[in-house]
C-alpha cells in the first residue's frame, strides 16, 4: 500500500481544516519544509491539496512548484483542477498526478481529454462524500451522485485512480472509513485511496489487509499520533 503524507495549502500556508470547514484552520508551517521532512523521513510522494483554489479563492501554484523543484517526491495534486489548462501546468511544473473534483461531475469530458492527452497515470478522480452523496464545489455543495454511481461512469470512461474521502472525518482524527473504501475499490475495480480520519496506525494496517491501494495521512502526523517512518514501514512490509 502506498502512504501518501499530506500538505494542504490555504493562504500560502501547510493547514489541517476541521470536517472541511474552513472557518476551523489550524496553521503547521511552511509547505516547502514540510515536504522536505517527508522525503526525509522516506516517503516516495506528498499529496498537496490546494484549498485556495478549491474554493475559487486564488492559487498556491507557486508553493506547489517549490515543493516540486525541491525535493525527489512524486507529488498527487489537487484542489480547483477546472480546466485542461490548469492540468498541464500542473504536470509541467513537476506534478506526477492531478486530482480532478468537482468537474468529474459537472464536465466528465473534461477528464475523458485529460485521460487522452496525458494519460491514465497522470489523473485521479475525487469522491469526496458527505452523507454518502459525491460533495463538490470544495464540498459546500452535494450531488445526487453516490461515489459509487460516480465511479463506476469514470472507470467506464478509464479512470484507474481514485482518492476517496469521507468529508465528515477529515480532520478529525475519529478514523478512516474502512470498510467504505474496501467496498469501492471491490465495486470499482480501481485504485482507491483513503482519505478523511486516518487516526493511528491501526487504521493503515487494516486498510492494508483489505486490499487498499493508498491512504491520505494528514493530521495525525502533524499532531504526533502517527511516526512518518513507522507508517511507511508498515504501508511497504
Amino acid at each position: 500500500m502506498i502512504l501518501f503524507p499530506a500538505i494542504d495549502i490555504y493562504e500560502g500556508k501547510a493547514v489541517r481544516l476541521y470536517g472541511g470547514d474552513y472557518s476551523k484552520v489550524t496553521v503547521y508551517g511552511e509547505p516547502a519544509e514540510i515536504a522536505r521532512r517527508f522525503e526525509d523521513a522516506g516517503a516516495e510522494w506528498v499529496h498537496i491539496v490546494d484549498l485556495n483554489g478549491a474554493e475559487s479563492s486564488g492559487t498556491n501554484f507557486d508553493k506547489i512548484s517549490q515543493i516540486a523543484s525541491g525535493t525527489r517526491l512524486k507529488i498527487q495534486t489537487g484542489g480547483g483542477v477546472r480546466s485542461a489548462q490548469r492540468a498541464k501546468e500542473l504536470l509541467d511544473s513537476g506534478a506526477t498526478r492531478v486530482v480532478f473534483g468537482t468537474v468529474c461531475v459537472t464536465e466528465p469530458e473534461m477528464v475523458e481529454e485529460a485521460l487522452a492527452r496525458y494519460g491514465t497515470e497522470a489523473v485521479v478522480c475525487g469522491l469526496d462524500a458527505r452523507d454518502g452523496l459525491v460533495a463538490v464545489r470544495g464540498w459546500k455543495e452535494r450531488s445526487a451522485l453516490t461515489p459509487e454511481e460516480l465511479g463506476k461512469r469514470l472507470t467506464r470512461a478509464g479512470v484507474r485512480y481514485f482518492l476517496y474521502t469521507d468529508v465528515s472525518r477529515d480532520g478529525k482524527l475519529t478514523g478512516v472509513d474502512i470498510d467504505g473504501t474496501a467496498t469501492l475499490t471491490k465495486a470499482l475495480g480501481a485504485d482507491v485511496i483513503a482519505s478523511g480520519g486516518v487516526k493511528d496506525l491501526s487504521d493503515l494496517e487494516r486498510l492494508k489487509e483489505r486490499g487498499v491501494y493508498g491512504a491520505i495521512l494528514g493530521k495525525a502526523y502533524y499532531e504526533n499520533k502517527i511516526d512518518l517512518k513507522e507508517a511507511l514501514r508498515i504501508c511497504t512490509i
